[in-house]
Parts: C-alpha cells; sequence; structure tokens
C-alpha cells in the first residue's frame, strides 16, 4: 500500500499562515520620528497604532516642533504591532481596549481625519511625509533634509564624467571617475576616494529600461580590475536601474539567487548600492557581473574574432536568444514558424566559417527537437538536458513568461561533443504579471524559443522532476530568510530611492515582499501539484526520488572523485550518516537495496510507535482478547508519551515501545480528550510505525513510505 505523504504539503500551509499573519507584523523602534502636517494640516495630531494579537490600541498625542512638524519618542520598541496611522481625533490619548481596525473605523465614522492606515516599518529620525490633504492621504517615510539624499545604510558609488556630461548613449563610452564610500558597512571595502578618485568608462545599457524609464542602467569599464563591494575582481560591470520592478527590486535579486540554488554552472552575482552621479543621487542600484567569457564567470574557451579553422569555430560561443532584431544577429525559423534571433554575445565579429557553423547547429538542434517521435531523444546530443531543467525551473518559479524570448543566454564550449548549455539567467522584469496556475509556456505573452516543444518529451520531464525535488528538499526552505535579510539590508535605501523616483512605486517595502512571497510561495505550490514533492529516502544519493542501483554508481563516483559533491549532494551521500563518505556508506545503501532491515535502526520484535507532534500526544492503546479489549496504558485518555528518539536524518519523534506477545494492537493518538483524537489505527504488527499526528483529529500514516 503507498501513500502520499503530505508533510511537505502541511509545512507549506503553516508557512502560507505566517506568511498572512506577517503582514500585520510591526515593530515601532525606540527613539523620535516626525510627522510633516504641512500637507494635512490637521490642527492636532495624534499617533494611532494597534497590535491585532492583543485586541488593543493606542492614541498618543504627537509634540508640536513647530513649521507643521510634530514628534513622538517611543521609549522602547513597541513590538508585533498591526498598524498605524496619524490622526485629527477628538478622542483622547490613552489606551483602548479595542481592536485597531474598529478604532480607525470608529474615527472614520466620526467625521474626523486621518492618513490611511499604513505598514510600513518607521526609520529612526525620519518623516512621514502624506501625498495629499484629503481624509485618506498616503504618504511614505523620508530621509530629513534633502528628499534625494541616500540613506547612508549601503555602500554609495559617485561617478563623476568628465565635464558632468551626461550620459546620452548606449553605444559610446565616456569617460569618468569613481569612487566608493562603504559607509562603515563591514565586510566592504572601499575603492577610491573623493580625493583619489579611480578611472572608468561608462555608458547606457538596456532596451526596453533605457528607452522608457527616467532611472536609467549602465554599463561600466573599469580602468583597472576592482573587487566592488566584495564581488570577485573585474573591470567589467553593470549598474541595474530596476525602475520597472515594483516588488522591491526582489525579482532579479530572487531569480538569481533560486539559480544558485539549482546549482546552474554561473550566476552572476549583484550587491545594491547607491549611485550619485555628477552630484545628483540618482538611487538605488543593483551593482551586478555581466555576462562575459571568462574564467570567473563563463568559463568556456573564447573565440576570437573572425576565425576560420573547423575546430576553432565549435567553440566557445556565447549568444543570447533576443527579442529585439540587431545586426549582429544569426536569424532562423523554429519548427513551428517563428522567428530565432540569436544575437551573438562571443566572438564579437563573424567569418563566414563561424557564421555558418552558428546557424547549422541552431538548425540542428531545432530539426531534433522538432520531431514527431518525443522518445527520440537526440535533441539532447546537442543541448544538455540537466542544464536547461535547471534554468527552466528558475524560470517557473518566478514565472517569467519572457523568459526563452529575450535575455536567454546560452554558451557552448569548443569541441564537436560539447552542447550548448542554457544560461547564465539574467532578467526577470516580466515575473509575476499574470496568472500563476499555468506552465511559462501555456499561452505565453511573448514568444518562447524550444521550451514548448521541449517540454513534450518525457525524457526532459524526468530530469526536470530530478532537478525539482533536489530544489525542494535543499533549496526552496532557504528563499524566505534570504527575502528578509535581502529587504533589511536594502530598506532605507528603497525609501531614498522612492523619494528620488516617486513614479517608479516601491516606498511601500513590506507590503511588496509580502506580496512577493505570495507570488513564489504560490507558483511553488502549484508546480509542487504539478511535479509532485519527494519522499525523502536514506540512500537516494542521486535523488531521483527512489533508492535503486543507480545510487550505488554515483556513490562510487564521489569516492572515486570523479564527482566532487556540493554540500548538499554530500549530505545525503553520507548514508549512515556518520559525517564522512566511505565504503560503509556502499555497505550500508547495499543492505537497503536488499531489504535486509531497515536503514539506521536494528531489527525488533516489538511494536515501536513514533509519532511527531507539535506538542507530545496522548496514547491510548489496547488489544483485542477474546472479544474483550485489554488495555495497555491506562484508561482513556490513554498516557502523554514523554520518550523520544532522533532518526539518522536528524529528525525527532516521539516514541512508544510496546514488549507484548500480540499479533497487533490499536491505538489512538489525542491531546488528552474526546474533542482531539484520531480515529482508531488498528492492526499494528511487530516493527517501526510512523505517523503525523495535528494535534486535533487527523493523522498520516507514514509507515510504508517514511525513510530514514
Amino acid at each position: 500500500m503507498t501513500k502520499k505523504n503530505t508533510l511537505p504539503a502541511l509545512m507549506l500551509l503553516v508557512m502560507s499562515m505566517l506568511t498572512v499573519i506577517s503582514t500585520h507584523a510591526l515593530d515601532i523602534p525606540e527613539g523620535t520620528f516626525y510627522y510633516d502636517n504641512s500637507l494635512t494640516k490637521y490642527a492636532t495630531v495624534k499617533f494611532i497604532y494597534g497590535s491585532y494579537s492583543n485586541a488593543e490600541s493606542y492614541i498618543v498625542t504627537m509634540t508640536h516642533e513647530g513649521d507643521n512638524l510634530w514628534s513622538i519618542t517611543m521609549p522602547e520598541t513597541v513590538p508585533g504591532m498591526y498598524r498605524y496611522c496619524f490622526s485629527e481625533t477628538a478622542l483622547p490619548a490613552g489606551q483602548y481596549d479595542e481592536s485597531f481596525p474598529s478604532l480607525k473605523d470608529r474615527i472614520t465614522s466620526r467625521g474626523e481625519k486621518r492618513t490611511t492606515t499604513c505598514e510600513l516599518s518607521i526609520p529612526v529620525g525620519w518623516v512621514f511625509t502624506p501625498t495629499s490633504g484629503n481624509n485618506w492621504a498616503e504618504g511614505s517615510w523620508k530621509k530629513p533634509g534633502d528628499a534625494t539624499a541616500y540613506s547612508e545604510t549601503l555602500p554609495v558609488m559617485f561617478i563623476n564624467t568628465d565635464g558632468g556630461l551626461p550620459i546620452t548613449s548606449k553605444e559610446e563610452y565616456l569617460t569618468a571617475e569613481y569612487y566608493v564610500d562603504n559607509m562603515g558597512i563591514d565586510g566592504i571595502d572601499n575603492v577610491g576616494s573623493k580625493d583619489a578618485p579611480e578611472l572608468m568608462q561608462i555608458r547606457g545599457r538596456g532596451n526596453y529600461t533605457w528607452k522608457d524609464f527616467d532611472k536609467k542602467p549602465y554599463r561600466l569599464k573599469l580602468d583597472n580590475k576592482m573587487p566592488l563591494l566584495g564581488m570577485k575582481s573585474n573591470k567589467h560591470w553593470a549598474l541595474l536601474a530596476h525602475p520597472d520592478d515594483n516588488l522591491s527590486f526582489l525579482r532579479n535579486t530572487v531569480g538569481f539567487e533560486v539559480s544558485r540554488l539549482l546549482r546552474l554552472p554561473w550566476t552572476p552575482a549583484q550587491q545594491p548600492v547607491e549611485v550619485v552621479l555628477n552630484g545628483d543621487y540618482i538611487g538605488l542600484y543593483m551593482l551586478t557581473e555581466i555576462i562575459r567569457v571568462e574564467p570567473d564567470r563563463v568559463n568556456i574557451t573564447e573565440q576570437p574574432d573572425l576565425a576560420t579553422s573547423a575546430d576553432v569555430v565549435t567553440g566557445g560561443w556565447l549568444v543570447e536568444i533576443d527579442n529585439y532584431e540587431e545586426d549582429e544577429q544569426v536569424r532562423t525559423v523554429e519548427g513551428n514558424g517563428q522567428s530565432i534571433w540569436t544575437t551573438y554575445k562571443s566572438p564579437e565579429l563573424l567569418s563566414d566559417e563561424q557564421r555558418s557553423y552558428l546557424t547549422n547547429l541552431i538548425n540542428a538542434t531545432n530539426d531534433a527537437i522538432y520531431v514527431d517521435d518525443k522518445d527520440d531523444n537526440s535533441w539532447e546530443n546537442y543541448i544538455d538536458p540537466d542544464t536547461l531543467a535547471c534554468y527552466y525551473i528558475v524560470q517557473e518559479l518566478l514565472d517569467d513568461t519572457e523568459s526563452f524570448h529575450g535575455s536567454c543566454y546560452w554558451y557552448k564550449d569548443r569541441g564537436d561533443d560539447a552542447k550548448i548549455m542554457f544560461g547564465p539567467v539574467w532578467d526577470f522584469g516580466n515575473a509575476y504579471h499574470r496568472g500563476i496556475g499555468r506552465f511559462i509556456y501555456d499561452r505565453p505573452a511573448f514568444t518562447q524559443t524550444w521550451i514548448g516543444e521541449i517540454a513534450k518529451f518525457p525524457h526532459f520531464q524526468e530530469i526536470v522532476r530530478k532537478h525539482w525535488f533536489r530544489f525542494v528538499r535543499f533549496g526552496y526552505e532557504k528563499i524566505e530568510p534570504f527575502i528578509d535579510s535581502f529587504i533589511d539590508q536594502i530598506y532605507q535605501a528603497v525609501m531614498c530611492d522612492a523619494s528620488r523616483w516617486p513614479q517608479y512605486g516601491n516606498a511601500d517595502v513590506l507590503n511588496d515582499k509580502v506580496n512577493f512571497k505570495s507570488y513564489f510561495n504560490s507558483k511553488y505550490r502549484w508546480l509542487a501539484e504539478q511535479w509532485g514533492e519527494p519522499v525523502m529516502k536514506t540512500g537516494d544519493v542521486n535523488l531521483d526520488g527512489s533508492v535503486t542501483s543507480a545510487d550505488i554508481t554515483v556513490l562510487y563516483d564521489i569516492m572515486l572523485g570523479d564527482i566532487v559533491p556540493d554540500e548538499d549532494l554530500a549530505t545525503v551521500a553520507d548514508v549512515n550518516g556518520d559525517g564522512s563518505i566511505t565504503s560503509t556508506d556502499v555497505t550500508v545503501l547495499y543492505s537497503i537495496l536488499l531489504g535486509d532491515n531497515e536503514p539506521g535502526l536494528e531489527p525488533t520484535d516489538d511494536i515501536v510507535i513514533n509519532v511527531q507532534c507539535d506538542t507530545a500526544p496522548y496514547l491510548y492503546s489496547w488489544v483485542y482478547i477474546n472479544g474483550q479489549n485489554l488495555l495497555l496504558n491506562g484508561r482513556w485518555p490513554g498516557t502523554v508519551m514523554t520518550d523520544t528518539t532522533t532518526l539518522p536524518d536528524g529528525t525527532v519523534w516521539w516514541t512508544k515501545s510496546f514488549d507484548v506477545n500480540y499479533a497487533d494492537i490499536n491505538i489512538i493518538f489525542n491531546s488528552g480528550g474526546s474533542n482531539h483524537q484520531t480515529t482508531n489505527i488498528e492492526h499494528l504488527a511487530p516493527g517501526y510505525h510512523f505517523f503525523i499526528y495535528d494535534g486535533d483529529d487527523s493523522f498520516q500514516d507514514v509507515t510504508d513510505n517514511y525513510s530514514f
């Protein structure tokens, strides 16, 4: 009997509940902050805040500092608030024992004025500035003084072009000086100084983002290699503006992180930085490694321009599947009749031999993809399926419908046997712009090259699931803390950026973060429904969801040094859990394959009950003897479980062992009363039994598919 392991789904439900709760969690920090009353003209400003969990609201009269500026000082941090607003109300200052939503509605029903309720974090010393004078005035926190000043919470890059010339071209570089002030941030070095700047060249970059936004992206070429902001030393960088990312700069940031977690060969590094150009603060940028053929980036043999040798022209190629017609392109037609515009990045100038090779490679790959027999996997002779699968999963998780359409890179090393490798990832500007419940190639907003057809191959879907299972097991749980840490890092800089560029809508950082998490988790859950979630099995070294002889092969390759395991792979290859990968792991894996005994557990003639529950449950147990019930551990509700066992996978279980001479026993888990109990769990034979109990009336029997 096979039962579906719903534990990951339960975990997702809990996480989604926590996400909902977090939308209302706000800390009001210790310190003084201010309210700009110049637009609202309230006679007396009162600050109102409330806790959702405590169902209490507080009204505090603010102090008029003069010139329509009011202040309030919090003597200590107030954690876990629901929301706050600023109001002109006749309600007196003090605590009110009613929920905040009721209080704000009460103020509104009295015809009194207030700002819209707000969930923005409060930077100490900053000014809240409404944007209109009506009863529902919105606003944002701004740094005192110059509304276009940088936050001093991130490094700042100062750039001055020769003569202060504006940057107006994507083709022509301007000469400039620059320096980086680390603003006292640990781990980041200053580069140059105001009195001794470094030299660079700078020009515009991008297509849509260059043409349609006032906040422009830039391409940098330093005179000398520099390890900017702690990244690897290089001359070539991009300052990405992301004015189209109204999700607090998370689209590219999380896309890059998912790429790293899926172990794509190289993912561009980026670091947030504020930029001052010719004395003008131009906002928050992401200083980003650009995609180039170099040992520390796309590590392939560089191909010279205008090469003609039959061997040399096989690689290395770095190209982009483009969505714009460019001069430096090879243009072909996909098997479905759509155009493929392939812009070559390296080499930059093509001989006839190079152009012919690239054209023939694309056409041969296309022909192998568009075959009627989807069990014919000849296309894998041209494209590395594992790299493509990982690249594709990233695009699905970000729901990037512009993927495989523009800013889609692939590369190929030298040699006839070298395959097309998809990546590196680059642009996620179109992430989460539609309904999430479908694959990216299902009715896409843009034409997509190859992926919709490749997805029809059953073998490719198997490879996708293999890498998906690995991400579910080792990657997914890292995303939420990564997002939280990143937003904490950039929060005040986003406020400054929003003051500089109010038209681009990133002032509500925390709400944008919650929205992004909701989109990401929704797409993750939908993909989990399509591709499944892995049953965690000891011995599944190749992470394909089963334990077979293929795992022995991978384990031997690791021990022989043919495969260098990363941290995640080392974890699963350590089959016996002793902290090292040795021949003992092979022995244990063989034992698992032969079914000699449960992995990591000694054979037993007892009936051993193991259960996972948030708190120790009660266990009621009995056997049938001649039609009568014989109680094994007392009358209802039984006794609370006190013993625990830790399995080799690190999970902790409440446990109870019955050393009895009966063929089977029967049990009920409960929380100490009849209102919170499972149904009868009957006929448990000698051996190990594993359950997951929700503390109410539901349980999950994982005896048949849990592995240790």
